[in-house]
């Protein structure tokens, strides 16, 4: 399954747009709890729903659920809330998110909704890529090279671990459009 052509461009300009709206510098990462905020979507950590629910966090099943969910986006008609795994590392919350918020930019109704397997499909692919630009963009994965950043550092400041930054400065071309514009 590939992209529609322009998708991942349209990615780019689309987290430009909000971190402009946001007044994000582009070299500092997206705070996930100011973009729910900007977005007008509420965030609430797994262990409020589960206390709401009256679920003890030493039940065994409680353990499974944790296990199991990173993040999920309940719908009360077009009004999303995402509920996410709180006991994530910063890293992969901000990965969790980042999906989750990539499939309201993105306009993706609720799972079963009757789009049909290949449809739902897609949309999980497009709020992968989206949510990854969302975590770091093209241009800062360029500007990592660039600066001859350290990966562990590089990765410290987007608060990404280094594996989801060796993926996003692959994906992106990062180092072959710098060496390509160093050979111009």
């Amino acid at each position: 399954m590939t992209f529609v052509r322009g998708f991942k461009v349209e990615c780019e300009r689309m987290v430009a747009r909000l971190r402009d709206e946001m007044g994000v510098h582009i070299s500092a990462p997206l705070d996930m709890a100011a973009t729910a905020a900007h977005l007008e979507i509420p965030v609430h950590p797994l262990s409020q729903l589960l206390e709401i629910s009256g679920t003890k966090r030493e039940c065994p099943r409680t353990d499974e659920i944790y296990r199991k969910v990173s993040a999920f986006t309940v719908f009360d008609g077009s009004h999303r809330t995402v509920v996410y795994n709180d006991e994530h590392p910063l890293p992969r919350h901000r990965s969790n998110m980042a999906h989750e918020f990539a499939h309201a930019l993105l306009g993706h109704p609720p799972l079963g909704s009757g789009s049909g397997k290949s449809v739902e499909e897609m949309n999980e692919k497009e709020a992968t890529w989206l949510g990854g630009v969302l975590m770091l963009t093209g241009e800062q994965a360029r500007a990592i090279i660039v600066n001859g950043q350290n990966l562990t550092s590089a990765a410290a400041h987007h608060q990404l671990s280094t594996e989801m930054l060796r993926f996003r400065l692959n994906v992106t071309g990062a180092a072959k459009q710098v060496a390509a514009l160093k050979r111009a």
